[in-house]
């Protein structure tokens, strides 16, 4: 039996069913954000797309159509850019919750692939969802950065990553027509001194979009990466369903 099912290309009966059996969802949420010259608007989307069902091929789960607008404050005014307020997206994360548990979903993975939607998705399942709703939440940026961005050729900017090596790489094994590596080149903006310490975003004092150095990616990195991403989400799935007694099958490798 498998214990995964792609709700998109589901029908009402079929996921009735998948979910008496298995009771889990996996919603990707990405952005619609300036991800430099060389990668498309979509791109936070199509990696968490892609995180979501390598995620669930490895454990349980039905994987949710994509939340493709993101909590994007720091890129605002940017040309292409669509954001939902920190409030709004907190109270869409709690309607998603609410009405999966309405019809017997019993825990929800939340996975990002961008970096500022935890926070709100902390908040909304810290008070807005956990108990008041009776299904469990959780809520993780994809796995396996530390690991990524210990084998990449390139050097990190700051703390952060944004169209660089990992980005890019990825969207070369995901979506390889989208990408324009012939635009692609490094950019490390300087870091002020009050940057996350007030309200100074990376969107105000980007230059070319891009936090980092794109040029060495590669599709076989990106492949590689996207599996080890998989892997250690579904790693973090499972590991926290069996900690609530929810399931206890083991990860498919």
């Amino acid at each position: 039996m498998t214990t995964w099912i792609d709700a998109r290309r589901a029908t009402m009966d079929e996921i009735a069913a998948f979910a008496r059996d298995f009771p889990f969802a996996i919603l990707p949420v990405g952005s619609f954000e300036q991800h430099g010259p060389h990668l498309p608007l979509d791109t936070d989307n199509r990696i968490a797309e892609a995180m979501a069902i390598e995620t669930a091929r490895r454990s349980v789960g039905m994987v949710l159509p994509v939340l493709n607008v993101g909590y994007a404050w720091v890129w605002r005014g940017k040309p292409g850019i669509v954001t939902l307020r920190f409030d709004t997206y907190m109270a869409v994360i709690r309607d998603i919750a609410e009405s999966l548990s309405g019809w017997g979903v019993k825990a929800l993975f939340v996975l990002s692939a961008h970096g500022s939607n935890p926070q709100p998705v902390k908040h909304a399942i810290r008070e807005l969802i956990h108990e008041k709703h009776d299904i469990a939440v959780l809520n993780s940026l994809y796995a396996g950065l530390k690991e990524m961005l210990a084998e990449c050729d390139s050097e990190q900017w700051a703390n952060d990553i944004h169209a660089e090596e990992i980005e890019t790489a990825l969207m070369l094994a995901i979506a390889p027509e989208l990408v324009h590596m012939d635009r692609a080149a490094a950019d490390y903006p300087p870091v002020p001194d009050d940057y996350g310490k007030s309200e100074l975003s990376m969107g105000m004092f980007m230059r070319s979009g891009v936090f980092g150095d794109p040029t060495p990616a590669t599709a076989d990195k990106g492949r590689r990466w996207l599996e080890l991403g998989g892997r250690r989400s579904a790693e973090l799935w499972l590991g926290y369903l069996r900690r609530r007694g929810l399931y206890t099958q083991q990860m498919v490798t």
